[in-house]
């Protein structure tokens, strides 16, 4: 927390020149990061530990990519103008500028807080990926107070077209794990695929959900942006006309989403097994976009939307008792023109 500290101090006084207490989004590539590339796609990736650049308490701190690249199309930029310095900020997005909970582009997962309601107020709960936490409050949704009382043990291990990420945590608590994540640029193609093994080696069942909040920048306004799915596409509440529309399996944007300006919804529809998992999101104007694919059963679909990005995020659910494993994956084919999705 000390390292932390004197990172966050170093960061403010240069940001204090512009705005106290924020950086342009730029300055993240001052912090500690790793290229990796297959020849077609180029990516960065952001190790924990030493000079990390995400700090906050929201997201996953193993595998933080930015700037995956393809054919001059780079699909996961910044988002944002200025990002919040200081960790402890977990207010909310203002005027271009997110807080420190949120400062993170491309690929990048969340998981439920673990054993909230039964740590009860000043007891220990675990937030996956990040570590060991004190409750304070009494929103279990709400993002985690800074200090982490355990981090447990990281490692990292990158190559040319990978990066491994490695946390071990055991708490008095009862609750641990070991978990590994690994970011591969697939050799001869133009695919990423991330994949999770997450053993559960504490004493305390392990029940959450994990979502992947896919910051994705293909077009400033969204104007042309399609998202087609394997199932007949339900809001949970009809989408603003004059932005939106869907036609069966495919939703699309009629109009740029201005600054200010939102589109959020739940998306339902699909169906009991992994099949479902699989979107192509598209620019029309251009002919880029992505093809995500999981290997698990969604159990939960958010849709988020501003001028700057466009993020699909859909949920799995995990169980472990003590001793138990699990693996999951997702899988991404790039496209630009002339290439076929």
């Amino acid at each position: 927390m000390r390292r932390a500290a004197v990172i966050a101090a170093l960061f403010l006084t240069t940001a204090a020149r512009a705005q106290p207490g924020t950086a342009p989004a730029a300055d993240l590539e001052k912090f500690h990061r790793v290229a990796i590339s297959n020849g077609l796609i180029t990516a960065q990736v952001y190790p924990p530990g030493e000079n990390e650049a995400y700090r906050g308490t929201r997201f996953d701190h193993a595998g933080v990519v930015f700037h995956v690249t393809y054919k001059g199309q780079d699909y996961s930029t910044y988002w944002f103008d200025r990002f919040v310095t200081d960790p402890r900020d977990t207010g909310k997005y203002s005027g271009g500028t997110v807080p420190a909970c949120c400062s993170v582009s491309g690929p990048v997962e969340e998981f439920g807080a673990v054993g909230f309601a039964e740590a009860g107020m000043g007891g220990r709960f675990l937030k996956p990926g990040i570590g060991i936490f004190r409750r304070d409050n009494d929103d279990p949704l709400k993002f985690p107070t800074l200090p982490a009382l355990n981090e447990g043990q990281r490692t990292f291990q990158s190559t040319k077209n990978s990066a491994t990420f490695v946390q071990s945590i055991s708490d008095e608590s009862g609750y641990g794990y070991h978990y590994v994540k690994t970011v591969r640029l697939l050799p001869g193609t133009a695919q990423m695929v991330i994949t999770h093994v997450l053993t559960n080696t504490g004493t305390k069942a392990i029940d959450t959900t994990v979502y992947c909040h896919n910051f994705l920048t293909l077009e400033p306004g969204n104007a042309h942006i399609t998202l087609t799915a394997p199932f007949a596409i339900t809001p949970d509440k009809p989408f603003p006309s004059e932005f939106t529309a869907v036609d069966g399996k495919v939703l699309r944007y009629l109009a740029p989403l201005q600054p200010g300006q939102t589109v959020m919804r739940l998306l339902t529809g699909f169906g009991p097994t992994a099949a479902d998992y699989d979107f192509t999101v598209k620019d029309t104007a251009t002919g880029f976009g992505q093809r995500i694919r999981g290997d698990q059963a969604m159990v939960k679909i958010n849709m988020w939307s501003i001028d700057t990005t466009y993020s699909l995020e859909p949920y799995i659910a995990i169980s472990l008792k003590p001793s138990e494993r699990t693996r999951w994956s997702y899988t991404y084919d790039f496209f630009g023109p002339g290439d076929k999705p």
